[in-house]
């Protein structure tokens, strides 16, 4: 029998061999996931800790947002730097018209789904914005 992932209240269900799959995937591709579950699922999940919600900084040094589509892949996550937060889920409309406008309000962007090594597609906010919205419209 192979262990699976209950990773949503409307009870999403994948093996570890999706999570491995998806993180081996190209940044693109792990952004093109990240938008489509999103939409779907209407849930977004970041790590926080005691002191607040994880930012990382790109090699330039710009601060970046770190999210992911599921409680899994932010668990996998959670390790080095980030082994003393745990997983939170935000739901998809705070993210849409509190957190993304925030950040870039900020001038701050988003990591999508950054494997275990930080790495992942980053993006302006409007940008991750318009594209989950547009991905919404097209389940309408």
């Amino acid at each position: 029998m192979t262990a699976t992932h209950s990773d949503s209240e409307a009870g999403y269900r994948f093996g570890p061999q999706e999570v491995d799959a998806v993180l081996r995937a190209r940044p693109e591709k792990r952004y093109a996931y990240f938008v489509k579950r999103v939409a779907d699922w209407e849930e977004v999940w970041g790590l926080r800790n005691a002191d607040g919600w994880v930012m990382s900084a790109t090699d330039a040094g710009q601060q970046v947002a770190p999210f992911w589509p599921f409680r899994a892949f932010a668990e996998r996550a959670a390790v080095g730097s980030w082994s003393n937060t745990w997983p939170e889920r935000i739901a998809l409309h705070a993210f849409l018209d509190r957190w993304l406008p925030g950040l870039a309000g900020d001038g701050r962007r988003v990591c999508v789904l950054p494997d275990e090594h930080g790495q992942g597609a980053t993006v302006a906010p409007a940008t991750l914005k318009a594209d989950i919205e547009e991905e919404r419209d097209k389940i309408e």
